[in-house]
């Protein structure tokens, strides 16, 4: 990167705009920033942080706010660079703000593009983010490129080995080899030595679990087996013997229960003989019952229709009443005095929204006024132009704020007081010399007085102090009154808005007619309509109900007579009927019938009965004379229980074995299962004691930062190396660097005596300068190797101390060495021999009570 221009303000000891133009200062590749200690030098430095990262590294108390000058309430910074950016070279300006308040920021990325900087960011956020982008490092590898403090390398090279290897470790962030690795190790070992113990504790529970204890539980369970399959023999020799004696059992139930049977149907035998005699004469005497049951079925449905048939007659006789009483309404007049009634409440109903309208207008002119009245008592009194005018006055009574042109008008004499008072005194001293210059006496008067009269720089300093204050009173007020003012044109908008409100409010209640005495209420007349329709809606649906009624009569008296008929014709032929199966059976009468009916049942259920009599009777004789050819003995009731309870003792004894055996298995299966845990969790086991072993020589190998010192010293290596070639390029192949690992630290080897080393500690002052230089490039060249940029500038910042003439000579020759068309160096420092051999100059002079720190540009 390379900075072209640099703009800043309000800054620590910066109270005024300050400009630094890089593009000329490096013209020669070799710029200094002289001034004295604490002038501001750094801040030049701390400016460029700034704008690019929007943090300040030096900054009190850790809040960026606190780089804010204390008389100035923001402050800002303008950089532009110079970079190669994504394969091209590109140039790129930041501005950033910053606020006391809350130390809040604001910044923008512009890009230059044919001659014009156009906005690539804006936001915090997203320009940090592209600005770190761009430059590739974080902020304080960015510092530690382009400010070398060479103090602190000189130091570096005579060091112990550990001051050496910490400052590398803390230059390139190889805390993480250090005591963060050594945490992570630790952890890791407390992790695996845990997970040991618990994998230990797992096993505890399984210390009884053994290949013999299952072996013993298997030889129980062979027995408990074979227990178990001679106490199923002997279950099914019970189930054998049980069903057995239970089927005999109940045969000899079978043939007690059929010989009841026998004598049973032995004592029906005489009656069944007098029902099959009697079978001819039941059927027909069924035929009769049946058929005088229709005939009083027949009589009982002519008695009905009868009935009906008077019933629909009065209905359709008051039907036709109804109805001629219904014609005599007239539709057309109901219709008529509705439309009359109608039309009345539509004017009713006009003239009370009218009225209600009326009220509201008036309520709403009352409230206009009464508002009118308290609006016009806000501002009573008040005069815009007349109390802005007053205050002006006022404010230019105390004359202009800016404090010189105060000083020009009042203080002349304040400033020239002493001049006078000296004056005065010399001319007191010719005169004392010279008496008879008598023409000087009016002149000593008047130079005596005006060293009197010309007032005092502080009382000055007061009043102008008060005239401020006033100012700002004044201006307050002229503020408070601005607001008023607006206040007042509202007041002025609103007073007119309501005369117009009223206005229009007196316009419209003229408009609205004055209501007649004695009007009718529309919400009467409304109900008068509703009453109207709805009488009119019933009489009409009654009209056509009592059509379809006597419609539906005359329906009904023409079914009823034509039901009535039928039933007549019925009942006859039913008569008929009754009469001829009676004959036919010889039945004196019905009631003979029936009794035989009542006595056998019908026909057709006295043969069914017969039939299943017979069939019965056989089948008892057939299945008691087999019974009776077996030997059913021990088909007793004594037997079968005892089989009974032999068999659910067998039942028993097999339950009971079965359980042992599979109480037996599980406790195996079991056993064998937490055998296999075992087997698994001693494999776990042995992987967490080797896990933890391992972890524990890592934490002892990693203790007292043994790791990152072994990445250090490769570091060092590296940068001895790099800083080597530096150093022969300086010294014009005389003088080269070694790094001895192990405390033997910096070893110089000089090539015009042999290539002999000897330690950095006997190196004269030139040359140690010299050797910290190089290793400071080199350090520097290493850290920006991150971001894959070159560097293209470095400040060496106050760290030459004092230096002689040949010293000076060592430094400017090596510098000039180094600078080149694409390498620049600024040198920081306050050593008066460096500012005579450097052409390009800055002088920052230090703040003071009335200015702040300023740049100057030779």
């Amino acid at each position: 990167m390379k900075p072209l221009t640099l703009e800043f303000c309000g800054i620590n000891s910066f109270s005024e705009p300050a400009s630094i133009d890089f593009s000329k200062l490096l013209e020669y590749g070799i710029f200094g920033i002289f001034g004295d200690t604490g002038s501001g030098k750094s801040t030049i430095l701390d400016c460029i942080g700034f704008a690019l990262y929007g943090n300040v590294a030096r900054s009190r108390s850790g809040s960026i706010g606190d780089v804010i000058n204390f008389a100035l309430e923001k402050a800002y910074v303008h950089f532009s660079f110079e970079i190669t950016f994504e394969g091209k070279r590109r140039v790129f300006r930041v501005e950033r703000e910053l606020k006391r308040k809350n130390a809040a920021q604001s910044v923008k990325v512009y890009e230059k593009e044919d001659e014009k900087f156009v906005v690539v960011s804006d936001g915090v956020r997203e320009s940090n983010a592209l600005l770190e982008r761009i430059i590739g490092l974080e902020q304080r590898d960015f510092e530690k490129c382009i400010a070398l403090p060479q103090g602190e390398f000189a130091q570096f090279v005579r060091s112990t080995r550990a001051d050496r290897l910490k400052l590398v470790s803390r230059l390139f962030d190889l805390e993480e080899y250090g005591d963060r690795l050594i945490k992570r190790a630790n952890a890791r070992y407390a992790a695996a030595e845990g997970e040991r113990k618990l994998a230990q504790a797992r096993l505890e529970p399984y210390e009884e679990v053994t290949e013999e204890n299952n072996a013993a539980i298997r030889a129980r369970l062979e027995v408990l087996e074979t227990q178990e399959k001679a106490a199923s023999s002997a279950l099914d020799t019970a189930i054998a013997r049980e069903k057995r004696i239970a089927a005999l059992y109940e045969k000899a139930n079978e043939r007690a229960s059929l010989s009841e049977r026998a004598q049973r149907l032995q004592e029906l035998r005489p009656r069944m003989a007098s029902l099959e005699g009697e079978i001819g004469r039941i059927e027909k005497a069924a035929i009769a019952v049946t058929a005088e049951r229709d005939r009083l079925r027949a009589f009982n449905e002519l008695t009905l229709s009868k009935e009906a048939f008077r019933m629909a007659e009065a209905r359709l006789n008051a039907a036709r009443a109804h109805s001629k009483e219904l014609s005599a309404w007239d539709e057309k007049a109901a219709d008529e005095a509705l439309s009359s009634l109608t039309e009345r409440c539509v004017i009713a109903e006009q003239a009370e929204k009218q009225q209600k309208r009326r009220c509201e207008l008036e309520k709403n002119l009352a409230s206009a006024r009464s508002e009118y009245a308290e609006e016009a008592k806000l501002f009573k009194g008040f005069s815009y132009e007349e109390e802005r005018a007053a205050l002006e006055a006022k404010a230019a009574e105390l004359g202009s704020g800016n404090y010189l042109a105060f000083l020009e008008e009042k203080g002349k004499r304040a400033l020239l007081k002493e001049e006078y008072a000296t004056f005065s005194r010399e001319l007191q001293t010719v005169y004392s010399l010279r008496p008879e210059a008598e023409e000087l006496l009016p002149l000593i008067q008047k130079y005596t007085a005006l060293s009197k009269d010309g007032g005092d720089l502080n009382d000055l300093r007061e009043e102008f102090s008060a005239r401020e204050k006033e100012r700002e009173r004044l201006s307050k007020q002229l503020v408070e009154l601005e607001k008023k003012g607006g206040l007042f044109r509202a007041h002025l908008e609103r007073l007119s808005h309501l005369q117009e409100t009223g206005l229009r409010i007196k316009q419209e209640l003229a408009a609205i007619p004055t209501p007649e005495t004695g009007a009718e209420s529309a919400q009467e007349l409304q109900k008068l309509v509703s009453e109207k329709k709805r009488d009119r809606q019933e009489k009409l649906a009654s009209r056509e109900r009592a059509v379809r009624e006597l419609s539906a009569s005359e329906a009904a008296l023409n079914a009823a007579r034509d039901k009535l008929s039928e039933s007549e014709t019925s009942l006859r032929r039913a008569e008929e009927r009754a009469k001829e199966s009676l004959l036919a059976a010889s039945f004196a009468d019905a009631k003979e019938a029936e009794a035989l009916i009542e006595k056998y049942g019908d026909g057709k259920a006295a043969r069914e009965k017969l039939e299943t009599f017979k069939s019965e009777d056989a089948a008892v004789s057939s299945r008691l004379a087999a019974l009776s050819e077996e030997d059913l003995t021990d088909g007793t009731k004594e037997n079968a229980a005892a089989a009974r309870e032999e068999l659910l003792a067998a039942q028993q004894a097999h339950a009971e074995a079965a359980r042992a055996s599979a109480l037996a298995r599980d406790e195996l299966k079991r056993g064998e299962e937490a055998l296999d845990k075992k087997r698994a969790l001693e494999g776990e086991a042995k992987k967490a004691a080797k896990k933890a072993e391992l972890s524990e020589r890592l934490k002892k190998l990693l203790e007292g930062n043994k790791f990152m010192d072994f990445v250090a010293e490769e570091y060092l290596q590296n940068v001895a190396q790099n800083a080597s070639s530096r150093l022969l390029s300086l010294t014009d192949g005389r003088y080269f660097l070694r790094y001895e690992g192990s405390g033997g630290g910096f070893m110089v080897g000089d090539n015009l005596n042999g290539g002999k080393t000897r330690g950095v500690y006997t190196l004269s002052g030139g040359e140690t300068f010299l050797v910290s230089l190089s290793l400071a490039l080199s350090l520097s060249q290493e850290i920006c190797l991150r971001s894959l940029r070159p560097i293209e500038f470095f400040f060496l910042d106050e760290g030459f101390g004092t230096l002689d003439e040949h010293l000076v000579d060592t430094v400017m020759d090596s510098l000039e060495r180094l600078k080149s068309e694409h390498f620049s160096i600024g040198i920081i420092s306050h050593v008066e021999e460096l500012k005579h051999r450097i052409e390009k100059k800055l002088y920052v002079k230090k703040a003071t009570e009335t200015h702040g720190s300023q740049i100057i540009a030779e």
